[in-house]
């Protein structure tokens, strides 16, 4: 089935639009415009999903129907680039009926959803009620305290499929993987040993932040989360963050250091993960070549394919997986 894109005004809806991340599909895409008066609520969610490849953040600049020009120029650029796909504006601006229409009558497939919290709020009440008067008449029925048996209280666990958990910041480097058998001849030739005992001298804080520098732009802030919090941990990432975001002159001297193509700066960042994690750095640009052999949603061939590149020990299986996992998709967007 195609993909669907669901293009989210925040200015509009507020934060009514999060439980849209548990009703879409895997390869659908959330793009969430927003602006720098974006709510605290809001700013929580954008730091906790900011590696889920399924939203893509777009801080758009502030005025008098700012956001919705740059949604309908975004929509347009999508049309343009995957004309296949379909699309949703989730706003309550009737608006951007007018929008959907002209897409519509051109073959594209535009639709408009808004967020009526006075009617979801109704549903939800119903749906309540419902429920509970079920519960009594099954209580009534069977003379038991419990309505559910032990089949329907274990569903979920026999159902794991039904419960989707999206990937966040915190995942630790030594969790282990799901390693899914997948066969496939590798585009990649030879495994090569990586000794993890192989260590560089560790960096300080701001030798850090220079280096991500050399590979990921001032501008991609969503970008800058995501190494930050991965090279330096949660807090101390959280904290360099907070400081480029809010300091324009800081951003202006960390783009001097950006240069050089996409692949050594992809190389250059892969390199600079795995020391973080005390890998073998050198392993970066055979790791960073097996991750753009894959897309993003291939993530248990990237794991198969890097477990082939580290070869023995074996006891070290699926750390330079774990280590990079959380950065793969900034890795493609560089």
């Amino acid at each position: 089935m195609k993909r669907k894109y669901y293009l989210v005004d925040t200015e509009n809806v507020g934060d009514n639009w999060f439980g849209l991340l548990d009703k879409i599909r895997k390869k659908d895409r959330i793009v969430t415009f927003y602006t720098e008066n974006h709510s605290k609520r809001l700013r929580e969610f954008l730091l906790r999903q900011v590696n889920n490849a399924q939203i893509i953040w777009m801080e758009c600049a502030v005025g008098n129907n700012a956001l919705d020009y740059q949604l309908v120029g975004v929509l347009g650029y999508l049309i343009v680039k995957h004309p296949k796909a379909s699309f949703c504006i989730y706003s309550n601006d009737k608006g951007y009926q007018k929008t959907a229409e002209f897409w519509e009558s051109r073959g594209i497939h535009v639709t408009l959803k808004g967020s009526d919290q006075k009617k979801k709020a109704k549903k939800e009440e119903k749906r309540a009620e419902k429920k509970k008067d079920k519960k009594k008449g099954t209580q009534e029925k069977t003379g038991q305290d419990s309505p559910l048996d032990c089949k329907t209280c274990s569903s979920a666990a026999k159902h794991p499929g039904n419960n989707v958990t999206a990937s966040t910041p915190e995942q630790p480097v030594n969790q282990s993987a799901n390693n899914a058998p997948v066969s496939m001849s590798s585009q990649l030739a030879g495994s090569t040993s990586a000794s993890p005992t192989k260590k560089k001298k560790k960096l300080s804080t701001q030798q850090y932040v220079t280096e991500i520098a050399k590979s990921v732009p001032a501008s991609n802030l969503n970008g800058w989360y995501c190494a930050l919090t991965h090279v330096l941990g949660q807090e101390a990432g959280r904290t360099q963050y907070e400081k480029i975001k809010e300091s324009a002159q800081t951003r202006e001297q960390l783009s001097k250091y950006c240069g050089g193509d996409r692949y050594s700066r992809g190389v250059h960042l892969t390199g600079l993960v795995l020391q973080a994690n005390h890998l073998n750095a050198d392993m970066g640009e055979k790791a960073y070549q097996i991750i753009q052999a894959y897309g993003t949603n291939e993530l248990t061939k990237i794991k198969i394919e890097l477990d082939k590149m580290i070869g023995q020990p074996s006891q070290h299986k699926n750390h330079y997986y774990n280590a990079l996992r959380p950065v793969i998709a900034l890795l493609h967007s560089l």
